[in-house]
């Protein structure tokens, strides 16, 4: 028997708050900014103005649409609607106006309650009218419109009993005095219902998110967290981008309420491995049963690595759900059906409908029931999982989709002869909105001009982000529509243009306005984006707003949120806006030559000139580089491209001479830099490993020799001829001027200089003189930003647990091989992905996972590096920017697999985040013991990807890794990417450090550990 009773305070929704007005009167209700209502004030301001409404005509079972923004105010009047005895409807003053019309004209209002007219209402009557507290709660609260198949909106006119029997004592959903709940959900929803009335009906306090922001984002959910907020509902896709960016967002939030689409697994393990005592309830249900039908509390087991799916869950209380076969009969205990809804949620009806009413209400057992159109299965546990969709309707975005209404909206443009709508997943987790449509006169419509016409009458989630022109639409052979069919060719379409979108993102943009601009097109499928259009209208999504903002932030330094994505709407106005705004710690360095004079070293220059100083010719220090030329060279034109190349970069024509009290950058100009090619010839076989070899030859006698870095530039150059179809390219470059990420642009580079006829594009307008002079004035910011977290993070580091080498800076070195297959690399990146983290997480967990087992040690530190290129403009200097990054581990062997990976996944992430500040500096700060290399001993990198390119016509460059003979590194793990996709890992150690039965123990449990690892994708 159901001893649950979520209406002993009453059964209608302004009789439970009017209970807490009584007996907590002082508690806060409503907060929006620096605003507050108690209790006591927002009941006395609802029944001053139900007395309003009662003298402007307002009588018991009337709707009363109020089309009014996001506020305090808002509440006072849905509330006042209800102390009326009447039902209110929440009109989003953002619908396109002939939506607006008609709902107000379908729910026969006499009065629209609105910004203009809600002071008057407010004020009350001058004689106060005794209005009759109601009691019945089978009466209606509220109109939800959701998108209708026969081409106009439904409204569900939902009870007060449903929105309290789902929201007052239900186990799933723990709800009290102490919950704040944010309120950020479109006020037509039934969102509204939920963030609003979840803590007002339980003696909480209701967080509205401010009328600035139309959208919620990760930057405003941490604020609102910060003034209290510890109650949240999302829909799967917004909570899956916020994870996404940053799990710590979720840190303060005590429960957390997600669906509306179908919940991932991957995602909410995230966010559980991060906050394990965290309620996340994954709930179901159509607005036709008010709010949720079914719920489940998300547990661990839950969503272990091999889940594909989260249960549905079981029916909240007093609700019945049953799954039926087409005739309306229960199913087999097993079989599939579709969900049929009954009890004190269900709908009273579709608003003046009763057509629509009588398709989807039926009895069952002598029960009213609703037939959602979703199938599902009954688990042995006794969960329900859903299976998809009986009919065409989906979800996207959150937003229930009728196709049939949209087709009906693109139908009435007066060119357009048929539509067929469907939802379409071209990137995985970003479901969209994709019609197929012919045309009268069988000619293509302008793409924009068709969805500004569409969003004449559809919700922004309603108007297709794709649209394919067919001259005729594929028909089944009953003459219907083939929505198969048409799903291929939609598929086939929109893939080339997010392939083509990608390539334009992969370019080398010379402004910051111009990688965002290809960054949107890469969001919206559609690479001609221009810098005016209106994103919205172009197809950008919330989801897609959210991302947006957060790339801005990051190419801009200026602080943008989604909500200032919605006002502007357009990528110039967005970034005249971020122009405007106080800059932060990440601001890029903007146009910074080297026509000022000598600069000051980098950091990052100042540690490879002293170790050069103290440590003459230590191959640390140095880049050594080789590349098999296949194909006929033209060696005048090679010779000439490399004198390009160097005079376009005025790092590799620069000494560092010391003039007074420190070392400068001198930049040479271009016709002192003499580019020095030596060239030789050789006669020799021509497969990989001796060509390996070989440049291993000609290169040795580069490592050890010391480099005079005051009086000439530390670029050489070898081209080795082996016959007329071979060559041999080797470069070396002192480390000051160089590291992984300039030769890929070194590389690029000499490919467009090889190319006849096509002068090479203008230099990058900052040079890395210019990045020391803009490093030298924001280390003192960098460090207030970064330096509270190291000092966290490395206060209980580790100690050292590798053999102590031998005295000296450097040894023999040696070194392991360990193939990786790119099936595993593939998994390992996947695993890494779904805990938020880049690949080299999965790297350092395995290697934390092996050096554990191998050394007999719990904790640990290991390092890794960051590009240093936080910005844009430092994407096309050639240069030093590579930045150490400590990475504690602690009790490892005490972690799964799915925590080792979460925590190094997290740790690297924050370590990015927390980047800026050179790592001499920290050493520096923080003064760690030194009797070692301070915090960590053994790196593990994550290499780029060697470049492949054409040096001209026929000719091929196939990069040749060139090992140094000495290392004062006592363990480097690097994972060199190979062609194919797989992964060389090396171990290099020195040769007075571990052992070698150490050494081959650790690379058999690094193969173990990496497998392990890719398992769990």
């Amino acid at each position: 028997m159901d001893t649950h009773n979520p209406y002993a305070r009453g059964e209608r929704i302004e009789r439970v708050i009017a209970h807490h007005a009584e007996h907590t009167p002082e508690a806060i209700a409503l907060r929006q900014g620096d605003r507050a209502f108690t209790y006591a004030e927002l009941r006395q301001c609802a029944a001053t103005m139900a007395e309003g409404l009662h003298a402007a005509g307002v009588r018991h079972g009337d709707c009363v649409p109020v089309r009014m923004e996001r506020s305090p105010e808002l509440a006072v009047a849905l509330l006042a609607v209800l102390e009326a005895g009447a039902t209110y409807i929440a009109v989003d003053a953002d619908w396109p106006t002939a939506r607006i019309e008609s709902v107000i004209r379908r729910s026969g209002a006499s009065l629209v309650v609105s910004e203009d007219n809600f002071a008057r209402l407010a004020a009350g009557v001058a004689e106060p009218v005794s209005l009759k507290p109601l009691q019945d709660g089978t009466k209606a609260a509220c109109v939800f419109f959701t998108s209708g198949s026969t081409g106009q909106p439904k409204g569900v006119m939902s009870p007060h009993r449903g929105t309290i029997r789902t929201l007052v004592d239900c186990p799933s959903i723990p709800l009290d005095s102490d919950s704040v709940f944010l309120q950020s959900a479109p006020l037509p929803w039934d969102g509204l219902s939920l963030e609003l009335w979840a803590p007002l009906l339980n003696g909480g306090c209701c967080v509205l998110l401010d009328r600035g922001h139309p959208a919620l984002d990760a930057a405003t959910l941490r604020e609102a967290v910060r003034s209290g907020v510890n109650s949240l509902w999302l829909t799967s896709s917004l909570f899956n981008v916020l994870t996404e960016e940053n799990v710590e967002v979720f840190h303060g939030i005590r429960l957390l309420l997600i669906g509306g689409e179908r919940v991932s697994p991957a995602h909410v393990r995230q966010v559980l491995t991060a906050f394990p005592d965290l309620h996340i309830v994954n709930g179901y249900g159509p607005a036709e049963s008010t709010i949720f039908a079914t719920t489940h509390v998300v547990r661990a087991q839950d969503v272990v690595e091999t889940t594909t799916e989260v249960p549905i869950g079981r029916p909240v209380p007093r609700t019945g759900v049953a799954l039926v076969n087409a005739s309306g009969e229960r199913t087999k205990p097993g079989d599939i059906g579709e969900i049929a809804i009954s009890g004190d949620g269900l709908a009273l009806c579709y608003l003046a409908d009763p057509e629509a009413t009588a398709r989807a209400f039926f009895d069952l057992d002598g029960v009213r029931h609703y037939r959602t159109g979703d199938l599902a299965v009954l688990d042995e546990d006794g969960n329900f999982r859903y299976r998809g969709r009986a009919d065409r309707e989906f979800k996207v975005r959150g937003v229930r989709i009728a196709p049939g209404e949209v087709e009906k909206a693109l139908e009435a443009h007066s060119d357009v002869a048929t539509c067929c709508v469907l939802r379409i997943e071209i990137t995985p987790g970003r479901p969209e909105l994709a019609c197929a449509y012919t045309t009268l006169d069988e000619a293509p419509l302008d793409p924009r001009e068709l969805r500004e016409f569409a969003a004449r009458t559809l919700l922004g989630a309603m108007v297709p982000a794709r649209l394919l022109h067919l001259r005729n639409l594929p028909l089944t052979t009953t003459g219907k529509a083939d929505y198969a069919a048409v799903r291929v060719l939609v598929e086939q379409d929109a893939s080339p243009a997010t392939a083509a979108a990608a390539d334009v993102t992969d370019t080398s943009s010379h402004s910051v306005a111009d990688q965002l601009l290809a960054e949107v097109g890469q969001l919206l499928g559609c690479p001609d984006t221009t810098p005016h259009e209106d994103l919205f209208h172009a197809g950008l999504t919330s989801l897609d707003a959210v991302r947006l903002a957060s790339r801005i932030t990051f190419r801009t330094g200026a602080h943008i949120t989604a909500a200032d994505v919605y006002r502007q709407r357009t990528l110039d106005k967005l970034l005249t806006l971020g122009g405007d705004r106080e800059q932060s710690a990440d601001v890029g360095p903007g146009s910074l030559d080297a026509g000022h004079g000598d600069a000051p070293l980098s950091r990052a220059q100042e540690r490879f000139w002293l170790s050069e100083e103290f440590t003459p010719g230590d191959a640390d220090n140095v880049v050594v580089l080789a590349y098999a030329l296949k194909g006929a060279l033209d060696t005048q034109r090679f010779e000439a491209a490399l004198s390009q190349v160097v005079a376009r970069h005025p790092v590799l024509r620069t000494v560092y001479p010391y003039e007074g009290t420190e070392a400068v950058q001198r930049v040479l100009p271009t016709d002192d830099a003499t580019v020095a090619l030596e060239h030789t010839s050789v006669q020799h076989h021509t497969d990989g490993d001796d060509l390996r070899e070989l440049a291993e030859e000609i290169s040795a006698d580069w490592w050890g020799g010391p480099t005079d870095l005051e009086k000439e530039p530390s670029l050489r150059m070898r081209l080795c001829r082996m016959d007329e179809q071979t060559h041999l390219f080797c470069m070396r470059v002192h480390h000051l001027a160089f590291d992984g990420w300039s030769e890929t642009l070194f590389m690029e580079d000499l490919a467009a200089a090889m190319e006849p006829d096509v002068p090479l594009a203008e230099p990058p307008h900052v040079t890395y003189a210019g990045y020391s002079r803009w490093e030298r004035d924001r280390l003192g910011s960098w460090l207030q930003h970064d330096l509270p977290y190291w000092q966290e993070t490395l206060k209980d580091a580790p100690r050292p647990f590798l053999p102590r080498p031998s005295e000296g800076t450097q040894a023999r070195r040696i070194e392991s091989i360990l193939p990786v297959s790119p099936a595993v690399v593939a998994r390992l990146s996947r695993t890494a992905d779904t805990f938020g983290g880049p690949p080299v997480a999965a790297l350092l967990a395995a290697a934390g996972r092996s050096l554990s087992q191998v050394f007999g040690v719990e904790d640990l530190c290991l390092g890794t590096v960051s590009t240093g290129r936080h910005n844009p403009e430092l994407e096309s200097v050639v240069g030093c920017f590579v930045n150490s990054l400590p990475i504690p581990l602690t009790s490892v062997p005490a972690r799964d697999t799915s925590d080792l990976l979460a925590t190094c996944a997290r740790t690297v992430a924050s370590g990015f985040q927390y980047a800026r500040t050179p790592f001499d500096e920290l050493v520096r700060t923080l003064q760690p013991k030194r009797d070692r290399h301070p915090w960590f001993q053994v790196w593990v990198i994550l290499q780029r990807r060697p470049p492949q390119v054409r040096l001209g016509e026929g000719v091929t460059a196939e990069a040749l890794r060139i090992r140094p003979p000495h290392t004062g590194f006592e363990l480097l793990i690097e994972a060199v990417p190979q062609p194919d996709g797989a992964w060389e890992l090396v171990l290099s150690r020195r040769a007075d450090g571990m052992s070698d039965a150490q050494a081959e123990r650790l690379v058999e449990q690094l193969g173990h550990a990496l497998h392990e690892l890719s398992a769990a994708a």
